[in-house]
C-alpha cells in the first residue's frame, strides 16, 4: 500500500478541470468572495456546502466554516471517491477522473494566505470535530489512516471515516502563487493544464499521478 503525504506537509483540492482557466486568473475562491467564478462547476455534495455557510468555527471570531476554502490531507478523499466511482450519484454526481485536478499545495505556503484552521475530522461534526489555529496541534490528526488511504467502516472504530476527512482551511482566498503543483489523471488531462498554463504567465509543476485517483 503506497503511503501518502508521507512528510505530512502537504494539502489536497480537487476542481472540475474547466474551472481551471478561472483558477489560473483569480485564484482558489469561495463563493462569497468578489473574484468567485459566476460558472463555477460543482463537483462535491451541494447539501453539505450549505450547511457549512450556517455553522460557525470553533475558534472565537473566525465566522462560519462556509467563509473557508477546505483542502483535506490527502488526495484520496471519501468525497474524491464519491464522484469518481458514482457512489452517491445522483446526490453527488459521477465524473470521469480524466476531468479532475488535483491541486496540491503545502500547510506552510497556506499559512501565508492569511487566517486558516485545521480539524481533527470532518469539519461540520459539531460534537466531535475539533478546530485548531496552531500548527503545533497537527498531532491531532490521525495521519496513519490518512497516509494509508484508509477509510473502510469497522464496526470497532465507528469514528474512523469522521477523523480520515480532518480539514485544512483558509479564509476566503487562496492565491495562485501558493499552489505547489497540479495534478491529473492521463496525458489528455495534461495536455489541458498545460495549455492552459501557456495562457498565462504561470509556471507550475504538472503531474500526472494515478494514485491520487484510486489506482
Amino acid at each position: 500500500m503506497a503511503i501518502l503525504n508521507t512528510n505530512k506537509n502537504f494539502c489536497y483540492r480537487i476542481c472540475h478541470i474547466r474551472n481551471l482557466p478561472h483558477l489560473l486568473k483569480h485564484g482558489i475562491c469561495t463563493k462569497s468572495h468578489p473574484n468567485a467564478d459566476p460558472n463555477y462547476i460543482s463537483i462535491g455534495n451541494t447539501s453539505i456546502i450549505s450547511v457549512r455557510d450556517s455553522t460557525p468555527v470553533k475558534i472565537p471570531d473566525y465566522g462560519n466554516i462556509g467563509d473557508y476554502v477546505p483542502f483535506y490531507f490527502t488526495p484520496k478523499s471519501m468525497m474524491f471517491y464519491n464522484i469518481i466511482t458514482g457512489y452517491q450519484d445522483p446526490l453527488v454526481p459521477k465524473q470521469n477522473k480524466e476531468d479532475i485536478i488535483v491541486i496540491r499545495c503545502l500547510i506552510s505556503d497556506l499559512c501565508q494566505a492569511g487566517k486558516f484552521f485545521f480539524t481533527d475530522g470532518q469539519a461540520n461534526v459539531k460534537s466531535l470535530t475539533n478546530h485548531y489555529n496552531n500548527l503545533n496541534d497537527l498531532d491531532k490528526i490521525d495521519w496513519d489512516i490518512i497516509q494509508k488511504g484508509d477509510f473502510k467502516k469497522e464496526e470497532a472504530d465507528t469514528d474512523k471515516q469522521r477523523r480520515y476527512q480532518a480539514e485544512f482551511l483558509v479564509h476566503s482566498h487562496v492565491p495562485v502563487n501558493l499552489i505547489q503543483s497540479i495534478n491529473v489523471y492521463n496525458n489528455k488531462a495534461f495536455t489541458f493544464v498545460q495549455t492552459e498554463l501557456a495562457k498565462t504567465t504561470i509556471i507550475k509543476p504538472v503531474f500526472i499521478q494515478k494514485p491520487y485517483f484510486f489506482e
